[in-house]
């Protein structure tokens, strides 16, 4: 089993988290010129994935995996809890991701700044931690909104590696429910500290990772269709998820066509 085989598990959805995934920002309309009082919104989306890919590798084993979201707002704060079935060795089948920030709105710039969570409840050792994040997005036109995302942890599932990723966003809505969408990200990180199962640093690889695919909603359904890839090589991949072998390396993150289908309703359109 390779080094990080409990670190990839930090690597927190969006799909779960639309934060960090950096394909779901939406068109930002202009700020009214009277703005109405703050209120309480809140959000609830299950979904249902046939497999999860998150920055380029699986997290479930390519079996499907289902998740929940509720996400509550009022004002420019929002919580956002995540739940999701992952298959990752030692770790258990349950990944939660919490998220706590800001999401102010200037015109057509939107200013999302955050502090993310990562945990595996009922895991016998602790790899939990803390990632934060800017994710701004600005809309071109009504159509087309275009995105960055800056994610930093400072002590990566606790190896003391510090970690970062970047990535460039992009999403065009059609007037009929359809939408395109993609991002092209870096994902670096530092140096592990020597612990029990390996005694001497190592330096984990940095990688190119990027997504392409197609969105469709209709009422509270969405149905996506995505391709995932990265230049991971196969014992790239296995040093960073644990999974495959050491002679031949890992298929973990070898390319992916990843269909999701969503369901959500939200306080305010239940009123």
């Amino acid at each position: 089993m390779g080094l990080l085989s409990c670190a990839v598990a930090s690597f927190a959805p969006v799909a779960a988290s639309a934060q960090s995934a950096g394909t779901s920002g939406t068109t930002v309309a202009a700020t009214p010129a009277n703005p109405t009082p703050a209120s309480l919104d809140m959000t609830l989306t299950g979904s249902l994935a046939s497999d999860y890919n998150y920055r380029g590798y699986t997290l479930s084993d390519h079996k499907p995996s289902a998740a929940a979201d509720f996400d509550a707002t009022y004002d420019i704060w929002f919580v956002d809890i995540n739940a999701a079935s992952v298959q990752i060795p030692g770790l258990p089948h349950l990944q939660n991701t919490d998220t706590l920030g800001v999401r102010p709105v200037f015109g057509a710039l939107t200013f999302e700044v955050g502090t993310e969570y990562y945990a595996y409840p009922g895991s016998a050792i602790d790899i939990a931690y803390f990632e934060y994040y800017a994710a701004p997005t600005y809309a071109v036109t009504p159509q087309l909104t275009l995105g960055l995302n800056v994610d930093y942890a400072p002590n990566y599932s606790r190896t003391g590696a510090w970690e970062n990723y970047n990535s460039i966003t992009a999403k065009y809505t059609f007037d009929w429910g359809l939408s395109l969408s993609g991002e092209l990200g870096r994902q670096s990180f530092g140096v592990t500290r020597p612990w029990s199962a390996s005694p001497m640093p190592i330096k984990l690889p940095l990688y190119t990772y990027w997504n392409l695919g197609f969105s469709y909603t209709y009422k509270v359904l969405t149905f996506d269709l995505r391709y995932f890839a990265s230049t991971l090589s196969r014992q790239s991949c296995y040093l960073i998820t644990g999974t495959g072998a050491p002679d031949t390396g890992s298929n973990g993150c070898d390319p992916a066509i990843v269909a999701t289908l969503s369901w959500n309703a939200n306080l305010s359109g239940l009123k």
